[in-house]
């Protein structure tokens, strides 16, 4: 690739920061912003405008993820002129700026300034603006007859993904089985409907069939009634109103970057930025571009800020509406609840912070979960969704991190039979049965014990261990790892293993290509990190319980007064 950026960055940019600092110039705060404002755009300009590809992105991704991990080493290790608060903040601004660049891939989106992801709003923009009609199995089953019909029975693909049993099929079959499908569109509706997926095949062109081989769509009866509610005010076949959709998510993380600064302030705000950006397997690639895909980030980081803040009523509606936007983040509450109980225990009653966010907790859930009846089939929209979920769950991805992900690797044997899968799968669900008896029940009672002396934040973040251990989650969910930055941001060693972490993921992408086997080790390193931040909290923990048990057993019996 053949490119102005690289001479660029060594010949200009290099050089004017080096001279900058040496000649005093950037002492004032305007002259830096004009400094780094220019250096910034000309970096912009230098870059292709078609973006750069999947490989250079990732170089780039593990030189500013190394860079901060070795900011942080130089603050922990205390040389002198990284704790000049002023320019460790100019430093990390400008490193918290350049990951935005690239995670944006140089403002060229998804290649060629398409900031639209099409393939993730096909599924998630029909699936809700249909719901009513498709519910969660027959989303493929229907796009397939409207391209029928729209276009002579000329298809772009010919295999497809039976929802109902993630099976890959011949399209014949689910044709076959279109008719009662189309039966459940009023004629006006089916119109509006071929209309949209004319307009997703005509966008997507020859990459429109490996949309039809994805999952569908799967989140919960409450998020229907947020994304629904928006796709339904876009006329069919509209790309503006499309586009315009997809700029609710920008607006999200504005907001969560905004109650970010107000409860941690800047440094905090820098770190957040930066690290969201570098996340391994969760760039702007997977789901920037599309649909209400951070409502339930923006309600979880919130929420921990309101908890920062003592604004427990809004967190406690916060967390619920997260958690019933995409489940796992009920894992969250968890152990806050944990917390709350040992200071009942402590105090013979609960403090009053936190009743006020469980009864904010529970009538938010309450109410979201009441509103849901609205919807055409009232509570079976329940039911249909655990059965989604249930199918979604035997799913095997390669992009899956958790602690299964590792306990269930065999080495590839390449392609295999039907009745080989189903014994993979069969092996994978009985190894993560055991690991929820055996560790995830080990971590609970370790977090139980460990967040009684937690700060509301710090005893959210003792989620993140029982999700590893007890979920398998896609790569890009782990965002949530902002909330480790979050709350060891005045530590700067452990700020060095977390960057660590994505510095660590993307260095072994550049001598492995295999996706599974990625993100095998990339759930290894967020093993270690887990480990690394917890076992001496832990161990100290126990050590502690043992230490009173046997102070408690060494303890005299008072004699008896005499008569």
């Amino acid at each position: 690739m053949h490119n102005l950026l690289l001479p660029i960055l060594i010949l200009v940019v290099a050089p004017a920061l080096y001279l900058g600092a040496r000649l005093a110039l950037f002492r004032r705060r305007w002259a830096r912003r004009l400094g780094m404002t220019g250096l910034l755009g000309l970096i912009i300009w230098s870059a292709p405008a078609q973006g750069f590809d999947f490989v250079v992105l990732k170089r780039l991704d593990f030189l500013l993820a190394g860079a901060l991990a070795l900011l942080m080493l130089m603050r922990h290790w205390r040389i002198g002129w990284v704790l000049d608060r002023q320019r460790y903040r100019a430093w990390l601004g400008a490193l918290a700026a350049l990951a935005l660049v690239v995670y944006l891939n140089f403002f060229s989106f998804h290649g060629a300034r398409t900031f639209v992801h099409l393939h993730d709003l096909a599924n998630y923009y029909l699936g809700s603006k249909y719901y009513a009609e498709l519910g969660y199995t027959d989303l493929y089953t229907a796009m397939l007859r409207a391209e029928a019909e729209v276009y002579d029975n000329h298809f772009k693909a010919l295999v497809a993904r039976d929802l109902r049993t993630y099976d890959q099929v011949d399209i014949r079959m689910l044709l076959r089985e279109s008719g009662p499908v189309k039966a459940e569109f009023t004629p006006q509706r089916w119109v509006e409907f071929k209309l949209d997926v004319a307009y997703f095949r005509e966008a997507l062109g020859d990459q429109y069939g490996a949309v039809l081989l994805d999952h569908g769509f799967n989140p919960t009866p409450v998020w229907v009634l947020f994304g629904g509610s928006l796709s339904r005010l876009v006329p069919a076949g509209s790309g503006r109103g499309i586009l315009l959709l997809t700029l609710v998510d920008p607006l999200l993380l504005a907001g969560m970057l905004t109650a970010v600064f107000w409860a941690f302030g800047i440094e905090a705000t820098w770190l957040v930025i930066a690290h969201f950006c570098l996340i391994f397997g969760a760039t702007f690639g997977w789901t920037g571009g599309s649909l209400l895909r951070y409502l339930w980030l923006f309600s979880l980081v919130v929420a921990v800020c309101c908890l920062r803040r003592q604004r427990y009523l809004a967190a406690g509606a916060l967390l619920a509406l997260s958690s019933l936007l995409r489940v796992f983040p009920l894992l969250f509450v968890l152990p806050i609840g944990l917390k709350a109980l040992a200071a009942g225990r402590r105090r013979r009653t609960a403090p009053r912070r936190y009743r006020h966010f469980f009864a904010a907790l529970l009538v938010t859930a309450a109410l979201l979960f009441a509103l849901t009846r609205t919807l055409p089939r009232g509570w079976n929209h329940w039911a249909e969704f655990q059965n989604k979920l249930s199918v979604h769950a035997e799913t095997i991805s390669p992009n899956i991190v958790g602690l299964t992900q590792i306990l269930a690797f065999r080495p590839d044997d390449g392609l295999v039979t039907n009745e080989e899968f189903r014994d993979l799968k069969l092996r994978r669900r009985n190894i993560y049965y055991a690991q929820l008896v055996l560790v995830f029940t080990a971590a609970l009672l370790l977090v139980g014990l460990m967040s009684r002396w937690q700060s509301g934040l710090g005893a959210a973040t003792l989620a993140l261990p029982l999700l590893f251990v007890g979920l398998n989650l896609a790569s890009y969910y782990y965002v949530f790892l902002i909330l480790l930055v979050l709350f060891w941001r005045q530590r700067p060693r452990q700020l060095a293993w977390i960057f660590g972490l994505e510095a660590g993921s993307y260095a072994l992408l550049l001598f492995e290509d295999r996706e599974a086997l990625l993100y095998i080790y990339r759930s290894i390193l967020v093993l270690y990190l887990l480990l690394a931040l917890h076992l001496e909290p832990a161990k100290a923990e126990l050590l502690g319980i043992a230490a009173r048990l046997r102070s408690s057993k060494q303890t005299p019996g008072h004699e008896p007064a005499a008569g």
